[in-house]
């Protein structure tokens, strides 16, 4: 689960979401070498094929929650810590 917040004066209300779209998100690769992003584009897909994008705010701020997300959360990062003792 990704922590995503609006950009200010944004809302679900704003994009027509309902709860029932498909979502991709763009831009996580810096992740992946302990980076952080600051924002990251959605593409939405709605039920009827109709398309949308609009940008977040990716609310893994540290290069430490950039690492709990890349093994699962914190209970597994500790868990794989644990276990490599």
């Amino acid at each position: 689960m990704l922590p995503l917040q609006y950009l200010p004066g944004d809302s679900a209300q704003t994009y027509g979401l309902d709860g029932t779209e498909t979502f991709d998100i763009l831009g996580l690769d810096p992740l992946n070498r302990g980076d952080t992003v600051p924002r990251v584009q959605v593409n939405v897909t709605r039920q009827n094929g109709d398309q949308a994008q609009f940008e977040v705010r990716l609310r893994i701020d540290t290069p430490t929650e950039a690492e709990y997300y890349r093994h699962g959360g914190v209970l597994n990062f500790v868990l794989r810590q644990l276990a490599q003792q």
